[in-house]
């Protein structure tokens, strides 16, 4: 749908679609202030480019399995959902306070960490693939992740990237692990 309207304004200058993509899948303070609290649960979902969707889905696809195996599935939604949301809500607030601007974000990046953080921490020593290729524990992909992000973050090098989403994605996926530890859900 992304790609659909960003044609139709090039080639129409026609902007309503791009507009009402925005309006609904991107996670944003403008967004949330005028009422449009689903976007934290749909810029989960969103994609901009073929890219972006293709890497996330490379990542969920084999981080999903194990994690889908282990919780069941209402609880692996409740983990993605919320890892996703609670990003999408410390980037809203990571963009605005600390950074003073309203950055939108988009993609599931977020949610798909908090998948994959959980899976490091149940499992710390499992083998991640990196690329597929190079081999690497578990414990060392999510801290080499979370130190780049937080350095991202506090930089502000990686502009487009929502490097504070990560983090916070990150973080929910351990605080789910602590919770799902000690049966607070």
């Amino acid at each position: 749908m992304w790609y659909m309207s960003s044609e139709r304004l090039k080639q129409q200058r026609d902007s309503s679609s791009y507009k009402w993509m925005h309006e609904n899948f991107v996670n944003s303070w403008r967004n949330l202030s005028s009422g449009r609290i689903w976007t934290l649960a749909t810029s989960c979902f969103s994609h901009e480019n073929l890219s972006h969707i293709l890497f996330n889905g490379f990542t969920f696809f084999f981080m999903a399995r194990p994690v889908l195996s282990l919780l069941g599935s209402r609880k692996f939604i409740f983990l993605y959902m919320g890892g996703g949301m609670a990003a999408n809500l410390s980037s809203i607030v990571w963009s605005n306070i600390i950074k003073g601007r309203d950055q939108g974000s988009l993609g599931a990046s977020a949610a798909i960490y908090g998948v994959v953080s959980f899976l490091a921490c149940v499992a710390p020593k499992l083998t991640f693939h990196l690329y597929g290729i190079v081999p690497v524990p578990a414990w060392l992909v999510v801290s080499g992740i979370f130190a780049y992000d937080t350095y991202s973050a506090l930089s502000d090098r990686r502009k487009g990237t929502d490097t504070a989403g990560h983090v916070a994605g990150l973080l929910a996926g351990i605080g789910y692990f602590i919770g799902h530890r000690f049966r607070i859900f």
